[in-house]
């Protein structure tokens, strides 16, 4: 790495609180739109900015500048994410908002090149992230734009172009495959039409432009499913690496998830929000991100231990021995059963059963992590 972020485990680590807290405050009673907030302007907000400060200095081959700015970001993110478990999102909206603009502006800086095709869905996915920073600040001052017009602004706009990048670099890479840049360019342009309508439908409220901007972002999704399947189709070494299956694990409750909002825009059997919710935010963005996670936050303890324990003449272990990969496997089939629970119990109208049963894999994976990482940090 030519930059390691330090700043990124504790964005990382704040994440996952969100995530566990939502669904603890879910299964206590809060309503849905309250636990979205908390998961998309938590969880899912949170794990952007702190893989983006990792992520985007090294794809300038250029180290942040005042790098002390990221843990303001850091703290009024936190500030944040307490407000929202405390149900002030008026205030928590606020102090989000100042974060993500601080965000934007010290990671835009340093944008020289923006020419690989991840950077630009990072950078769109930051410019969608301020729209719907913005949006959340309004729901709450003004009462003329709706809360599930922010959430949605961040899971499409932001969630969607950031995973999806990021998955065009490391799929190909993990599996050994070249990318092919044609089709990852005209994947990008025509999600970014995809995107637009969907925003704007979102935007609008109106169930019918929804529904055909749904079935837009499915078509568009099918050139992005093609590469994938061609990087996984040339792999011929062997067992997939873990990080993978979360990725393709994660693109199963994505094509659920878009087709469960396709039907309730059609329907307009709003009862069964839940489950949308529950196949985007927990199974196509909890497999997902905790996949990023396995993959990122190893290599940057490892880089840190590295340098302190060279200076001493320690013996380093390799990267790859800081996440038993058995472990891994187990933390990815565990994931793939709770959010499946969780949505099934949603279909049952059993929220307090799927917010409990998706904990349980989530202690499990955070085990596997975070308390592995500190023990090879200690070492």
């Amino acid at each position: 790495m030519f930059y390691v972020s330090k700043i990124t485990p504790l964005f990382f680590l704040l994440a996952f609180i969100d995530l566990f807290l939502a669904l603890v405050l879910r299964a206590t009673g809060y309503d849905h739109i309250d636990v979205a907030l908390i998961a998309v302007f938590g969880f899912v907000l949170h794990t952007i900015i702190g893989a983006a400060y990792q992520i985007i200095p090294n794809s300038q081959q250029t180290a942040l500048k005042f790098s002390q700015i990221s843990y303001i970001v850091f703290i009024l993110s936190l500030i944040s994410s307490i407000g929202m478990y405390l149900r002030q999102f008026e205030f928590a909206s606020a102090v989000s908002l100042v974060a993500v603009v601080t965000f934007s502006i010290h990671v835009f800086s340093i944008v020289k090149n923006i020419s690989p095709v991840t950077v630009r869905f990072l950078l769109i996915s930051i410019v969608y992230m301020n729209i719907a920073s913005m949006l959340f600040f309004l729901a709450g001052f003004t009462g003329n734009i709706l809360y599930q017009t922010a959430i949605h602004t961040m899971t499409v706009g932001s969630m969607l172009n950031a995973i999806l990048g990021v998955e065009l670099a490391w799929i190909p890479m993990l599996l050994m495959h070249t990318l092919n840049v044609r089709f990852a360019n005209l994947f990008f342009y025509a999600h970014q039409m995809s995107t637009l309508g969907l925003f704007v439908s979102f935007y609008y409220f109106d169930y019918k432009k929804i529904m055909f901007a749904g079935i837009f972002e499915l078509v568009v999704l099918s050139i992005f499913l093609f590469i994938i399947f061609k990087a996984l189709k040339s792999h011929t070494l062997g067992k997939i690496p873990y990080t993978v299956k979360f990725f393709l694990g994660g693109m199963l409750f994505l094509i659920f998830g878009v087709l469960m909002g396709i039907h309730l825009s059609a329907s307009k059997m709003l009862q069964f929000i839940e489950v949308h919710m529950d196949a985007m935010l927990l199974g196509f963005g909890g497999l997902t991100i905790f996949g990023a996670m396995l993959h990122l936050l190893p290599r940057i303890v490892w880089n840190m231990v590295y340098i302190k324990k060279a200076q001493k003449g320690k013996k380093i272990p390799n990267v790859f021995q800081v996440v038993d990969e058995k472990m891994a496997n187990y933390a990815f089939y565990s994931l793939m059963i709770g959010a499946t629970a969780s949505v099934i119990f949603e279909f049952l109208m059993k929220r307090e059963i799927a917010s409990i049963i998706y904990l349980l894999p989530m202690l499990f994976f955070f085990y596997v992590l975070f308390i592995k990482l500190l023990i090879f940090y200690e070492k």
